[in-house]
């Protein structure tokens, strides 16, 4: 009774226990994701949003595992269907919903073609008319519903049938062509297939470069073809496995070069969304944000168009950027961070109305001039007052308020550039300024410092004229200091307001010998921080972009230990991805 008790509980999480051991396998939960009754409703969404777009002149291919019932698992008896996931239920999805009826779909196998019944004379008359030289064409029922389309003789088999449903499908007398990877795959051609809604499990490179290898060719009767290549991905955050499903979707576009919504050629899931990570899907709230997203870049097709950049040069190299999402609501000074960012030498300029900051900034922390012209006024004040016998001299204690208003609009003006998590333009040139001192990074590459919006708050960081050694360098770094502080060897500090932010608030805690500001600690990159000559090149870039700061090694000390947890107890600012782009 263990022993079933162990082999149950494990093929649930997708383990079988054998005579030789445990071995890896689909679990319930996978076969429940992959053959849901979710997907064939919302196969019918992604077909009728394509119809929508495209009209007449859609071309769908829809591609599933299998054609013929299959063995249902005990464990999910009364929960899936016998045909849950096969073709047959693609094509009585499709038929019998109101958006995609007049799509007519054909399912093509080896054992025939076969349609709803309701499509069976206009289908039988295109392929009656395509081969008038086959006779007895008729109808004979199915058992899964469908009716299959046939005509007498010998030479009616999968050569005849295939290319002549290929014709039709061509013609438009049938708009949905369903079959499976294996039938309609390698040396399958149908140049017209404008869109590919991919409903299998196959995950390898060869099997999806394939599969997408149908919608993929050029046309010669529509030159602007634009094709839309569709995975349809069932989640369950609740379950054991639930994200199986998006597993497979994940290794289907790890290698995979698309244009994403911003126009770059990007490798991985975020092609598709910048929301998909390939270390696990979304928060569930986030799905139907994402499923509108995609509807409406399928009826968009001359957008798609303008993202492929058709005919612009390219460099026919990989890049590596990182994707960035701040935490919360962007800074108070209105700083941009969505634009192109101009060269390091140049003078701050405007950029979509607000400022751009292109020189390193002034924080004037730092009070002793007000502050001490004011200790100057109250003391010689008095004495100029009794050494000339004139109460005229008593007029420059007027000066001290002035000098105190000053102390406190330098705190203020420190404090609005302190406010709001790191600001990501000065961290990436920190960085670019550090490896340009060591000369590891071009004065052209630095200069071309590109930080770009994509949709749901997301910002693309890259150097837009780096070499590839170059921007995998500069993405690595700028991951690490927007990332947790883990285990870094060094960190250097920045300056963070305190609780309380005004003016007089902070010139009293300066007045009362007390720190102005707090410490915000921040990992130096784990590339600079191999040794300290390369730290403390990136610390005097840091100084310079981000105001003042300390180096403080974390090793081998008590302070610096202690300095690594409060870098740890800080909250991060935000939510950073590497990804490959082509360029």
């Amino acid at each position: 009774k263990r022993y079933d008790a162990i082999g149950a509980a494990l093929r649930s999480l997708g383990f079988t226990l054998t005579r030789r051991g445990i071995r890896r396998g689909a679990s319930d939960v996978d076969r429940l994701l992959m053959s849901s009754a979710a997907k064939p409703l919302a196969l019918v969404e992604v077909v009728g949003c394509e119809y929508d777009a495209r009209g007449d002149r859609l071309r769908a291919l829809v591609l599933t595992d299998t054609e013929r019932l299959t063995t249902v698992p005990d464990e999910l008896v009364g929960v899936l269907p016998a045909d849950a996931g096969t073709a047959p239920q693609a094509v009585r999805a499709l038929a019998s919903a109101l958006r995609t009826a007049p799509l007519r779909p054909l399912l093509v196998s080896g054992r025939g073609l076969r349609c709803a019944p309701h499509d069976a004379p206009a289908l039988l008359e295109a392929l009656r008319t395509h081969r008038s030289d086959l006779s007895g064409w008729r109808t004979e029922t199915d058992e899964d519903g469908l009716v299959r389309l046939v005509a007498s003789g010998p030479e009616w088999h999968p050569r005849t049938w295939i290319p002549l449903a290929t014709a039709i499908f061509s013609e438009g007398a049938t708009q949905v062509l369903v079959g499976t990877r294996a039938l309609l795959g390698e040396g399958w051609d149908a140049p017209c297939v404008n869109c590919l809604v991919d409903l299998t499990s196959a995950t390898t490179s060869v099997s999806v470069t394939q599969m997408r290898g149908r919608s993929l060719r050029l046309d010669p009767d529509d030159p602007d073809k634009i094709a839309s290549n569709w995975d349809i991905v069932c989640v369950a955050p609740e379950l054991a496995r639930g994200s199986a499903d998006y597993d497979r979707f994940v290794r289907k576009h790890r290698h995979l070069f698309a244009p994403s919504e911003d126009g770059a050629i990007e490798a991985g899931p975020s092609h598709v969304h910048p929301a998909l990570s390939p270390f696990a899907p979304p928060a569930d709230t986030e799905f139907g944000q994402i499923n509108q997203a995609m509807i409406r870049r399928a009826s968009q097709p001359a957008m798609a168009r303008e993202r492929w950049k058709i005919g612009q040069p390219y460099l026919a190299a990989e890049h590596e950027t990182l994707v960035v999402r701040p935490r919360r609501p962007a800074v108070a000074d209105g700083r941009v961070v969505g634009a192109d960012l101009s060269p390091l030498s140049a003078s701050t300029t405007p950029a979509e109305g607000h400022g751009s900051t292109v020189t390193p900034p002034r924080y004037p922390h730092s009070q002793r001039i007000p502050l001490g012209l004011a200790g100057v006024l109250l003391v010689v004040a008095p004495v100029l007052a009794l050494v000339t016998s004139s109460p005229v001299a008593l007029l420059a204690l007027l000066g001290v308020p002035v000098s105190l208003g000053w102390a406190a609009a330098r705190l203020r003006s420190t404090a609005r550039l302190l406010d709001g998590p790191l600001p990501l333009d000065l961290v990436c040139r920190a960085i670019c300024s550090a490896y340009v001192e060591l000369g590891e990074l071009s004065e052209r590459a630095a200069a071309s410092l590109t930080i770009e919006p994509r949709s749901s708050g997301y910002l693309r960081c890259f150097l837009r004229d780096g070499t590839p050694q170059e921007c995998a360098r500069f993405a690595r770094a700028l991951d690490d200091v927007l990332g947790p502080a883990g285990t870094s060897r060094y960190l250097v500090s920045r300056l963070a307001p305190t609780e309380s932010a005004k003016p007089f608030a902070l010139l009293h805690r300066t007045l009362t010998g007390k720190s102005a500001f707090g410490t915000r600690w921040v990992a130096v990159p784990e590339d600079l921080a191999r040794n300290k000559s390369r730290a403390l090149a990136f610390a005097r870039a840091w100084r310079t972009w981000l105001g003042p700061s300390d180096l403080v090694f974390t090793q081998r000390s008590d302070t610096g230990r202690r300095t690594l947890a409060a870098a740890h107890a800080q909250a991060e600012a935000y939510h950073t991805a590497r990804r490959r782009i082509w360029v």
